[in-house]
């Protein structure tokens, strides 16, 4: 468990230093579908910063990080409780039993996780307007929001199948990548990473759009009488040129994060903070 332990606070502590990559990369993946103006739009991550420390201050930057903590407990619980018995069930050296094992991994994680990650999303995407009052604030009042427009399940579930399905691909994309990589490069396992997420990440999109959805939309498109209908609103709202959104920042995000995790010794940092912390705790 210490591991564990260890890997969560380690990887909390690079999570919020980077948090303003990830909240420029979900407002990204999203904006198209909110409701803003061409002004407050942005495109570029230097009208972010720009923007957000207009309206927000600094703290902007980082809004909906302690959300992303809180997810990382279940996430990092349900790996430890159910990950080995994933892998004794499935584990194998070929390359489809460990695709299934990772995703089935993915998948259970997610059942756990998913509605912190939805709450997380819902305030890093929400842009403080001028004149406007906010909903998703806090912890409480966002989940209680979300539940209250769209119920529990329907809501804080939002696109969880895309979900699953991102994780099917992106397991097994990952899996064949790093196969077909092994002995060419070093870096086989972290370009297998960058190249599998880069294939999924319009699917991405869609989950996180789908998290997002405001209630405009939703009414629209309750309003489309048939299938057909429903389909093309969707596409109309849902074109390619949104995909890739905010997919530069998301990689030099992961980057950052693995230089940062295997240049820092966090073993060492938590090991000498335990002794510390012990050693106050016998006076």
């Amino acid at each position: 468990m210490e591991e564990y332990v260890q890997g969560f606070v380690s990887t909390s502590i690079v999570k919020t230093v980077l948090a303003p990559l990830e909240r420029y990369k979900l407002i990204r993946q999203t904006q198209d579908i909110l409701t803003l103006s061409s002004k407050e739009k942005m495109t570029n991550f230097y009208q972010f910063v720009k923007k957000t420390i207009s309206n927000e201050g600094v703290k902007g930057l980082f809004r909906s990080n302690l959300t992303a903590i809180y997810m990382w407990i279940p996430q990092v619980y349900a790996q430890h409780v159910f990950y080995q018995n994933i892998k004794q069930a499935t584990y194998d050296k070929d390359i489809l039993s460990m695709g299934l094992c990772a995703t089935l991994c993915g998948i259970t994680t997610s059942i756990f996780s998913y509605p912190l990650d939805t709450i997380r999303v819902r305030q890093a995407t929400e842009i403080q307007i001028p004149g406007q009052k906010r909903m998703y604030i806090g912890f409480e009042e966002t989940r209680f929001n979300i539940k209250l427009e769209n119920g529990f399940f329907k809501g804080l579930y939002s696109g969880f199948t895309v979900g699953c399905i991102q994780t099917l691909l992106f397991a097994y994309g990952i899996v064949g990548l790093n196969q077909l990589l092994e002995g060419m490069t070093p870096y086989n396992q972290q370009l297998a990473y960058l190249g599998s997420y880069a294939l999924i990440y319009p699917i991405d999109s869609v989950r996180r759009r789908l998290q997002v959805k405001s209630i405009l939309f939703q009414q629209e498109a309750s309003k489309k009488q048939n299938l057909w209908e429903k389909l093309k609103f969707n596409m109309k709202e849902w074109n390619f040129s949104w995909g890739y959104g905010g997919f530069l920042a998301h990689n030099i995000r992961g980057i950052a994060m693995l230089i940062i995790l295997e240049q820092v010794n966090f073993e060492s940092l938590y090991k000498q903070t335990q002794n510390q912390l012990n050693q106050v705790l016998k006076y």
